[in-house]
């Protein structure tokens, strides 16, 4: 008989199988998984994190040109 596992348990295969995905963007991936480790996955986080790494992609744009 197979063990049930807590949410905790799931949650925690879901962020960590984030890393083997091929169609979620490595540095957002990356991004969601420390979120929830830290234990501050919530909206404004997420948000704040998503404007940052679009910051930096522009930035990344603009020194190769």
């Amino acid at each position: 008989m197979s063990e049930v596992q807590s949410g905790k348990e799931l949650c925690d295969e879901f962020f960590e199988a984030l890393k083997n995905r091929k169609d979620i963007d490595q540095k957002v991936g990356m991004l969601i998984r420390s979120l929830y480790s830290e234990g501050k996955l919530t909206g404004s986080d997420i948000l704040e994190g998503l404007k940052a790494l679009r910051v930096e992609k522009e930035g990344e744009r603009e020194n190769q040109t």
